[in-house]
């Protein structure tokens, strides 16, 4: 399933911290943006975030992770499916597409229709962080009930996987690498 949990993002952002595996370093961009500046700001952030990954693949990364977390009223997420295209583009632009795998961690992906349209802008893995912590909370707060929070969140992510392999079916697609 392209969808991963916390645990999994975690793994694949400190893939290289002990300095074992140097073929698998990752970059975390921070996909958010000065609210006070408007579209322009945003529209500058894009273009600083695009020269970032370009020098994260100079300097050796594999794996950019575009994240939206730590959003607050100074600093807006700029919108997942808008940053990982620009990205995305950038690097088919630049032919440095095929050297690294895109993830995405994003608190707005929620539903199945969230996760089949990053995987068709380039995103290689989703984490859709929100989605699983409100899991987690409800099943605590006692909404849902007859559940651990961690299965919560693994019902969650075999649900938006197997959505996703029902898009890509009704499109004629058997893998996502298709």
């Amino acid at each position: 399933f392209p969808v991963i949990d916390n645990d999994e993002l975690a793994k694949l952002i400190h893939v290289n911290a002990d300095g074992n595996q140097p073929g698998f370093a990752s970059h975390v961009v921070r996909g958010l943006f000065p609210v006070q500046g408007g579209g322009e700001a945003l529209a500058n952030r894009i273009t600083e975030i695009r020269l970032e990954v370009s020098q994260a693949i100079k300097d050796g990364a594999h794996i950019i992770v575009l994240s939206d977390r730590d959003g607050d009223a100074e600093d807006a997420p700029i919108p997942s499916l808008l940053l990982t295209a620009a990205v995305h583009h950038h690097l088919i632009r630049e032919k440095t597409r095929t050297k690294v795998g895109l993830i995405v961690e994003s608190g707005e992906v929620r539903e199945v229709h969230h996760v089949a349209l990053l995987v068709g802008f380039g995103a290689a893995a989703i984490n859709p962080y929100l989605a699983m912590e409100s899991a987690e909370d409800l099943v605590r707060q006692g909404v849902i009930t007859g559940i651990a929070p961690e299965k919560a969140v693994r019902n969650l992510i075999k649900a938006l996987g197997k959505g996703v392999l029902k898009v890509m079916s009704k499109m004629g697609i058997s893998t996502i690498a298709s």
